[in-house]
């Protein structure tokens, strides 16, 4: 899992380096407060208040989350309007949740494509705080039988998400790094939370 992590983000970290390097050549203060970003995050999934009734039509018994937690990987890109206001459009891949009991053994797959408008507070220097809603079509894998021998369902649609996070702002050069702290509420029965650090580019 770490080497296919660190082969997704090596060359945006790569790029990201020559991109804050060229800028220092070009200028000394380069940070700027509006334009388009991207970036990529590694962290955490975690299952909150998740049981699998969201996939199995009542079949799914006293099954539980026996493996609740898993990385999580993200890649973005957005527009910064002005210091304060940004929209983002994301790709999240949650990982792998695994479920067991009473004859079930399953694992769920997710990924979600969202849509985010993004409100910055700017607290000291290039710090500051954010929160974030918005909206994301996801798909879950399921893979694995119930103790009746029905086969997972998988689900799809759309869902709300959002989060809150903090944001440094490097001065001298035009990269940033977050940390965040996100749901996704895809399923009355199935909400997956993320803790997620990044790196960026606003260029």
């Amino acid at each position: 899992m770490m080497n296919r992590i660190a082969l997704m983000t090596a060359p945006i970290l790569i790029g990201s380096a020559f991109v804050a390097t060229s800028a220092m050549a070009a200028d000394t203060n380069t940070a700027t407060s509006e334009g388009i970003y991207s970036g990529v995050g590694v962290g955490e999934t975690r299952v909150h208040d998740g049981n699998l009734h969201a996939f199995s039509n009542d079949n799914a018994g006293t099954a539980s989350f026996s493996d609740d937690d898993d990385t999580a990987q993200n890649a973005f890109v957005g527009y910064k309007y002005n210091p304060y206001f940004s929209t983002e459009l994301s790709f999240t891949d949650l990982g792998d949740i695994e479920a067991q009991g009473n004859g079930a053994d399953a694992t769920l797959s997710t990924k979600a494509y969202g849509l985010s408008a993004i409100g910055e507070v700017p607290i000291y220097g290039g710090l500051s705080g954010y929160g974030r809603v918005g909206y994301a079509y996801f798909k879950t894998d399921g893979n694995g039988n119930y103790a009746n021998g029905d086969s997972v369902d998988n689900e799809y649609g759309g869902a709300p998400m959002y989060g809150l996070g903090a944001k440094y702002q490097f001065s001298d050069v035009p990269v940033f790094v977050r940390a965040e702290y996100t749901r996704y509420q895809l399923d009355s029965n199935y909400k997956l939370d993320t803790a997620m650090g990044s790196v960026g580019v606003q260029f």
